[in-house]
């Protein structure tokens, strides 16, 4: 496949991917239940809140995101490893992850 040897990946990022203006136009296809403290076993484009409150989450570069007073009842567009026990005040019960 002679053309596959022109593709040049070099400006590839999984943050180019996030980036991108159609990465949010996909709805979710996956969820699960949040663990403190434990990664997902996918990365997460969103992260559904049931209660209104502080989130920190790790991102995939591995640095830590806040969001503070996230509405409830939404899925929100947050890209995540994981969510950080110290300084989320959701319970984990009330928390999904979606990819």
């Amino acid at each position: 496949m002679p053309y596959l040897e022109n593709i040049n990946l070099s400006g590839y990022t999984p943050q180019s991917v996030l980036s991108n203006e159609t990465r949010s136009l996909a709805g979710i296809v996956k969820q699960g239940e949040v663990t403190f403290d434990t990664d997902f076993p996918m990365y997460a484009r969103f992260i559904y809140v049931a209660t209104s409150g502080n989130l920190s989450y790790v991102q995939w570069d591995g640095t830590t995101g806040s969001c503070p007073n996230l509405v409830a009842g939404v899925w929100h567009p947050i890209c995540a490893k994981s969510i950080n026990s110290s300084g989320t005040n959701i319970t984990a019960d009330q928390l999904r992850w979606g990819a």
